[in-house]
């Protein structure tokens, strides 16, 4: 922990004046000379006169560090204070961490917290005011308070490219008859370009839905790395290879310099769409601020995440929805619509049928769409990180007891869907085969459209994270 210079206290951290301060005494510090004051107390004033001399021997790739581990996740988060982690923010685990004193590596930059937690507990709010059917216990003050700053890591990519882009085109020549001719032409253009700090998340236990959502940050406010900054806060550390997300930064890059190509009038006027490939010229390590909160379920059996930029204040949040109130909703909408529509239109057992038709072929639809992304979800297919630091997940994929769990989900608005249409075509004399069917039919509706809020929620939490690199602290 950096100690106040006046009074000795713990400093910390704050994101709106950027200077750390003293809670006790209400001295604020620059980072940098606190950085200077904690040297020159470690190395003794001797040892300074001494260490100017020796430039590569004052510029340490190392800073020390306390790391905390969770003995339920695996959860792993470094810090320089000294306070005590009690709570693990990514597993909910109240067990006490184990600590001990380590060194790490230091990243090249870091982007400095710009918002408050106060800030970012005020947006969490508005984001769960407006999802209607949120259950009751995420905006709880307790819970809410569990939001804790976490500096992630990132990697940042620099590409370029300097020589000749060759690119095809075309231009009306002639018609004759009903034949129009073109003429091809090839492009050959010298560039020189250059795409600096394309990111992406380092760590495989930040799923990358998570981390997209609050891109991008600035990379014109990153500052060069200090452990000061971390003072009020924790990190994560990098586990996966820059080598994981390099070509999609590549192509990110590729399609921003091809869109500045654009901008010369030659390519429109040959209707030539350029395409520059530029090559990985260097990667750093960058520490990005992204406030975390994990909220279990009911049964405690799952958690979802909310994930807010730190600098910019932008909010990913996964919110599961309330069965019961969405059950309750529905029964009291109901009423009023099937009103309405009974004084437009007069419903006779074959429109029922119909219209149950619909409902089942759209629920058929969400539904195995659903149970697909369920799949990708509950593997993490979907998050290229995780798969790179977890070869064996590709194998596990494959397991085909997931399909067959899955399938009475499907087979309800399939047999509602048999029931409508058989009715339709037999077409019975008796208005009671009408009527059974389509109660029988709607009734498998609801039923899987119940499945559907089930399939929703499991979409929007997580299976509980078992021996991850995961962590976090009431605390921070």
């Amino acid at each position: 922990m950096y100690q106040c210079p006046s009074c000795g206290a713990g400093l910390a951290f704050d994101p709106k004046s950027q200077l750390l301060e003293c809670k006790y005494c209400n001295s604020t510090f620059k980072p940098e000379e606190i950085k200077e004051i904690h040297f020159k107390d470690a190395k003794g004033e001797k040892d300074i006169i001494a260490e100017a001399t020796k430039k590569e021997e004052t510029k340490s790739d190392e800073y020390e560090a306390i790391l905390y581990r969770c003995s339920q996740c695996g959860a792993e988060l470094i810090t320089t204070d000294e306070t005590i982690a009690t709570f693990c923010s990514y597993c909910g685990s109240s067990a006490v961490l184990e600590r001990k004193n380590t060194k790490k590596q230091k990243p090249n930059y870091i982007i400095p917290f710009t918002k408050t937690k106060e800030e970012c507990e005020h947006a969490y709010k508005r984001k769960l005011h407006s999802a209607f059917f949120a259950p009751s216990n995420m905006s709880k003050t307790q819970q809410v308070e569990r939001i804790r700053g976490i500096y992630m890591p990132y990697w940042i990519y620099s590409f370029g490219k300097e020589g000749e882009e060759i690119s095809t085109g075309e231009k009306y020549h002639k018609r004759v008859g009903d034949y129009v001719y073109y003429k091809d032409y090839r492009l050959t253009t010298n560039i020189k370009a250059k795409c600096n700090g394309v990111s992406h998340d380092a760590t495989s236990n930040f799923a990358d839905n998570l981390s997209e959502a609050i891109a991008p940050f600035d990379m014109n406010e990153k500052k060069e790395f200090s452990p000061t900054y971390l003072s009020g806060f924790y990190a994560d550390s990098e586990d996966v290879t820059s080598e994981a997300y390099e070509n999609e930064c590549n192509e990110i890059a590729n399609k921003q310099a091809s869109k500045e190509l654009m901008k010369d009038r030659t390519y429109s006027k040959y209707n030539s769409k350029p395409h520059v490939s530029l090559h990985t010229e260097s990667t750093e390590l960058g520490l990005f601020p992204v406030y975390f909160l994990a909220t279990k379920n009911k049964k405690g059996d799952r958690i979802s995440y909310a994930v807010m930029n730190g600098q910019t204040g932008k909010v990913a949040a996964e919110i599961p929805i309330d069965f019961k109130k969405y059950l309750i909703t529905s029964l009291i909408l109901a009423v009023p619509i099937f009103l309405l529509l009974n004084a437009f239109f007069t419903f006779t057992p074959g429109k029922v049928l119909i219209i149950s038709i619909i409902f089942s072929i759209l629920s058929l639809v969400m539904s195995a769409r659903q149970v697909s992304q369920i799949r990708k979800r509950e593997k993490r297919l979907d998050d290229r990180g995780f798969i790179t630091k977890n070869s064996e997940v590709k194998k596990k994929a494959k397991d085909k007891t997931e399909k067959i769990k899955s399938f009475p989900k499907l087979i309800k608005p399939i047999i509602g869907l048999i029931v409508a249409i058989a009715i339709l075509v037999l077409n019975p004399v008796s208005d009671v085969y009408y009527y059974a069917g389509a109660i029988a039919s709607i009734v498998l509706v609801i039923w899987s459209f119940a499945d559907l809020v089930k399939e929703y929620n499991l979409l929007t939490t997580r299976k509980l994270p078992q021996l991850e690199k995961r962590g976090g602290d009431e605390n921070a």
